[in-house]
């Protein structure tokens, strides 16, 4: 991992060579001195990396190096951008000019002085080299006789196999067929799937298969693993396919090594041959195994097993993929006690610890390794009292086998950390950067991959952007199996990700070995304290994720030390939080219950002003004063900056100093709740981030006069909530990089005619594009210009169209789109079924107000999401063969609808279909009551998951509607109390922050209704009140945003929501 940060540092001080040469002048010699260095080092530290773990005083050396070489960067990085912001300041008098060139002297003294330091600190570590007994890698392998170990301790055989299996015989099954099958194309069936999964074990059940066994004429059985010799597999096949003689081995010891190649190849074309590879590694491995086998003819079959889906892919680009799945928590836990109780059923203990027993067999994960090693361990640990010890300390023992205070071969870390130290170094860095996010977190992969680039972890590759690098490194972790798939958009690309719990304590465990970040959770009241063991003093924190709670407030060190279990300890993280002399942090992540919207009280006290070496500041959903935000444009250096559903009092205009930032999200609400944000100099704030890449506006955002102009943002690739009404939408044509478009409030859709033109770059490079509200009737004529977008993907479109044009006229490559309120007078479906790569469609809120839509055979060909939502069409017929790939079915709000189409049961693909808002018998004749099946029942019974959401008004008693109306008037009471106190009167924010906050909670609670009828109730004594006041403004966008979304709920006209429903007592 230290060639990582060598490697990474050597690139960037030759990137500051080049790019700030004449900031640099007077100590260029110098960094390109520490540059040649480290690149010296860099040889040495592979070899150092890899037996670290064996020798302190090796692993030392290696954390020394690390941190040489990033205060190097650091140092020659801050230097460099404090002389080119007094030279760019605009210095006006000649004393002021004097001054600055004293100043420049004295700081050029200061870092010369400093990179001499670094300078010997690194010569001093590279004498020590010989005396360590590290080699250069040009010099060879100093790890042999440890790799030839693990090795055999990863060796598998066929003949030793597992009979306490759950959950083999499906799969094994699926296998099975696919191999006793007799297609020329599929050579190669693969399982592939992360460390631990069974896939070794899987194979060996298809490989003892009665069916297989009378299939094929000839077996044999290789484990391949990280380290082999190529001679050594194919010779152990030829000796499985025909056990030789002793005459005859001592002969193919003499065969050379294309001669042994040709004899294995003859044996399978001659007879119907089954070969095993186990724990295939690289393709380059199976490159060189190739040559042994006759793919693409009858007859022979190869299973493969690999944790790299690149690997199985390549093998056979027509093969068969197999990834089984995890074990569910049934099948844990009937594992665990297979292994834990010996196959004693009537042991008369298991009662009394099933319990516990089930919570361990959960944090297992559903994968079999942990459940084996978690079985070995309670084997021998018989008693109630045990168990509980074992489930204290859980992690520890799973991740560390059966001993747990001494590293074992057995553990599932051991397992896991082979897929770990097969990662380039590049690929470390990605990795590690994810345990900044907590158990089971939804990661954004476009924040991933943005904040990977921002903290410099990515080098770029040829003519790629780093963003396209980025991406492609977390595909690699992907096909590796070291990080989980969460949503996929339309286009096929991963929007979300995760980590298996056991793959992230493996990841944080790493981290905190290579120093790569530090966690810090505020839990519990009496609590204050990091997750992770204090990092010696030796090493600077570079990276740090708090995890906030509602923890007490904590004033001081002393106090901190009062509350605090773990005394000292804790007071040292309270000073970590405002260091006095700034830190070299260059990532700050802070995650916070999302129901939460108080101001924690550790952001109260965080002061990020010298936190001048920032990249990465993540502050999303948290609820901000002002200090923090106005500290922010002391981050000079920040090149990603994130305020999505934040809480912040007002715009925060200090971002104008953000000379270098890349990603800014400003997707946050104002204090007030329901009022626009307000910033009437917005020129200034962002005309200057000439490097700005991403760009997210406040939803709501004022501007007045001021003006942006948009053409200094030349590098701006993404642009959200876009506002038509304040800005001219041709200011955008200078904008040659943009790819995705968001605006609001257009007027025409003509406007859009400055950057849709043939020629235009923005018509050629844009990838998505929402526009909200058209406020005109959108004509056949404007929706052709679309076509000249050949690389749009995704639209979204809300407003009138009057007609759509032919299928030929859209997007060739459009994969997804989205209508609302369109209010078509013609079915659009046989249009839109002709095109071709549309995977998601989803049409919304009167987008069609005919009768009737039919879906032709054939049509939606690779069509996998629809979600229709229409109050007037009242059939949908499906032609067999229609949709042939379609997985999910959303029907919202159909009302008109009178039943689900006939041939929805020819449609063998859908997974799932949800029925939202349907009148109540439409949902009577899909559901089973008291084992009577609904008429239409039989349509959809092949469905897995078939979710109704019910919209009906329930009976509800007074109490109730008295227990909701007294909520909200307490709720309002206490609100209004705690304003008056701080001397405010903001009576319409009250109200509407007492509206979200109860909304929040019935939501949690899956209440729709008491949503609604909340809504109704505060809506009509808002819009009373505000129909007799002069603020009419207020009163129509209460009246939009708020009344009409009740209305339609309840299907009931505006006048008798507004004018004959009377709460008055409320």
């Amino acid at each position: 991992m230290a060639e990582a940060i060598v490697s990474f540092a050597v690139e960037r001080l030759g990137d500051l060579l080049i790019q700030e040469a004449s900031f640099l002048h007077g100590v260029n010699d110098k960094v390109a001195e520490i540059q040649v260095e480290l690149r010296r080092m860099k040889c040495f530290l592979k070899d150092a990396d890899a037996i670290q773990n064996e020798d302190e005083t090796i692993r030392n050396w290696v954390a020394e190096i690390r941190e040489a070489a990033y205060d190097a960067e650091d140092t020659v990085e801050t230097f460099a951008f404090k002389v080119a912001r007094r030279r760019r300041s605009g210095l006006q008098n000649i004393l002021k000019r004097y001054a600055c060139i004293l100043s420049e002297f004295k700081a050029l003294h200061e870092v010369g002085t400093e990179i001499d330091a670094i300078k010997n600190r690194i010569s001093s570590l590279s004498t020590s080299l010989q005396s360590y007994n590290i080699k250069s890698i040009g010099e060879g392998e100093s790890s042999g006789s440890r790799n030839e170990r693990q090795r055999l301790l990863r060796r598998s055989y066929s003949h030793v196999v597992d009979e306490d299996t759950v959950g083999v015989e499906g799969n094994a099954k699926i296998l099975v067929e696919q191999l006793v099958q007799p297609d020329k194309r599929c050579s190669v069936v693969s399982i592939w799937g992360m460390g631990g999964l069974g896939k070794t074990t899987l194979a060996k059940k298809v490989y003892h298969h009665g069916a297989v066994r009378r299939h094929f004429d000839c077996f044999a059985w290789s484990s391949v693993s990280q380290q082999f010799n190529i001679r050594a597999v194919v010779k152990e096949i030829l000796f499985k396919f025909m056990p030789p003689s002793r005459e005859q081995r001592k002969e193919i010891e003499k065969m050379g090594d294309n001669e042994v190649l040709k004899r294995v190849y003859r044996i399978q074309e001659e007879k119907k041959c089954l070969v095993i590879l186990d724990d295939v590694w690289t393709t380059e491995a199976w490159d060189m195994l190739r040559p042994a086998f006759p793919l693409q003819k009858a007859g022979s079959k190869i299973l493969l097993t690999t944790r790299n889906k690149a690997v199985a892919s390549h093998a056979d680009p027509q093969g068969f993929l197999y990834q089984p799945k995890c074990l569910t928590e049934e099948e844990s836990w009937e594992l665990l006690q297979r292994r834990a109780f010996h196959r004693n059923d009537n042991d008369p203990t298991i009662n009394n610890m099933e319990e516990v027993g089930k919570e361990m067999a959960r944090y297992c994960g559903g994968l079999p390794l942990a459940v084996v090693v978690l079985g070995g361990l309670l084997a021998t640990n018989h008693t109630l009292h045990d168990w509980e010890r074992i489930r204290r300390n859980i992690k520890s023992y799973l991740m560390r086998g059966k001993d747990n205070y001494k590293q074992q071969d057995s553990g599932v870390s051991y397992v896991l950390a082979l897929s770990y130290q097969d990662l380039s170094y590049h690929l470390k860095s990605c990795f590690l950067y994810l345990a900044h996010f907590p158990e089971d977190y939804e990661i954004r992969t476009k924040s991933l991959v943005r904040m990977w680039v921002a903290e410099g972890i990515i080098s770029k590759v040829g003519e790629q952007t780093m963003e396209d690098v980025a991406e492609g490194y977390l595909d690699e972790l992907i096909q590796r199996c070291m990080v989980q798939v969460g949503r996929t958009g339309s286009n096929g690309r991963v929007k979300t990700c995760q980590l298996h719990d056991l793959m992230r304590d493996l990841c944080l465990s790493k981290a905190k070995e290579e120093n790569f970040l530090e966690i810090i959770g505020f839990q519990q009241v009496e609590t204050f304290s990091s997750s992770m063991v204090t990092i010696p003093a030796l090493d600077k924190v570079r990276r740090r994720a708090i995890y906030l709670d509602q923890s007490l407030p904590v004033e001081s060190v002393a106090e901190a030390r009062a509350v605090s279990k773990n005394k000292d300890e804790d007071a040292n993280i309270y000073v970590k939080l405002n260091p006095e002399n700034g830190t070299p942090l260059r990532s700050l992540l802070i995650f916070y219950p999302p129901e939460e919207e108080t101001v924690h009280w550790m952001l109260r006290k965080l002061d990020l002003k010298k936190f001048t070496l920032l990249r990465v500041l993540s502050l999303e959903k948290l609820s901000l004063e002002e200090k923090l935000p106005k500290a922010i444009g002391n981050l000079v250096h920040l090149k990603f900056l994130s305020f999505k559903h934040a809480n912040l009092l007002r715009f925060p205009s200090s971002i104008r100093n953000l000379g270098c930032i890349q990603t800014l999200d400003l997707r946050f609400f104002g204090s007030s709740g329901d009022g626009p944000i307000i910033c009437s100099r917005m020129n200034e704030v962002i005309g200057r981030m000439k490097w700005l890449r991403h760009l997210y506006l406040p939803f709501d955002l004022r501007v007045g006069n001021g003006k942006v102009q948009w053409g200094k943002l030349s590098n701006l690739e993404t642009l959200k909530y876009f506002d038509a009404e304040q800005w001219d939408i041709k200011d955008l044509a200078h904008l040659t990089k943009l790819q995705k478009l968001n605006v609001m409030k257009v007027k025409s859709f003509k406007e859009l005619d400055a950057i849709l033109k043939p020629s235009h770059p923005i018509s050629s490079n844009l990838r998505s594009l929402h526009l909200f509200d058209v406020r005109t009737k959108v004509e056949e004529i404007d929706l052709k210009q679309l076509s000249r977008c050949p690389h749009l993907y995704k639209l979204y479109l809300r407003g009138e169209i009057s007609n759509l044009p032919g299928h030929s006229f859209f997007p060739p490559n459009l994969t997804e789109l989205i209508l609302f309120s369109s209010n078509l007078k013609q079915d659009p479906t046989p249009i839109l079924e002709s095109l071709l790569n549309l995977t998601i469609l989803n049409l919304r809120y009167d987008f069609y107000i005919g009768e009737e839509m039919v879906f032709s055979k054939n049509g939606f060909p690779r069509l996998k999401d629809l979600m229709i939502s229409s109050h007037f069409v009242k059939r949908l017929k499906v032609d067999k063969g229609a949709m042939p790939n379609l997985k999910y079915l959303g029907i919202f709000e159909c009302v008109s609808l009178e039943m689900v189409p006939e041939e929805v049961k020819y449609i063998t693909t859908l997974q799932t279909l949800d029925v939202f808002g349907m009148p109540k018998d439409f949902i009577r004749r899909l559901q089973v009551i008291n084992g009577k099946e609904g008429e239409d029942f039989y349509k959809v019974q092949h469905v897995p998951s078939i979710r109704i959401f019910t919209k009906s008004v329930p009976s509800i008693t007074l109490i109730d509607g008295k227990s909701l109306i007294c909520a909200f008037s307490f709720l309002l009471l206490q609100i209004q109390t705690r304003q008056k106190k701080k001397k405010r009167k903001e009576k319409g924010n009250t109200l509407f922050l007492t509206i979200n906050r109860l909304i929040t909670y019935f939501y949690s609670i899956k209440k729709k209704f008491h949503v609604m009828l909340l809504l109704s109730l505060a809506s009509c004594q808002v819009l009373k009140a505000l129909r007799g006041s002069s603020n009419k403004s207020k009163y129509y966008q209460w009246y939009n945003l708020i009344m009409r979304p009740c209305a339609s709920y309840w299907d009931t006209p505006l006048s008798i929501c507004l004018d004959q429903l009377d709460y008055s007592g409320y």
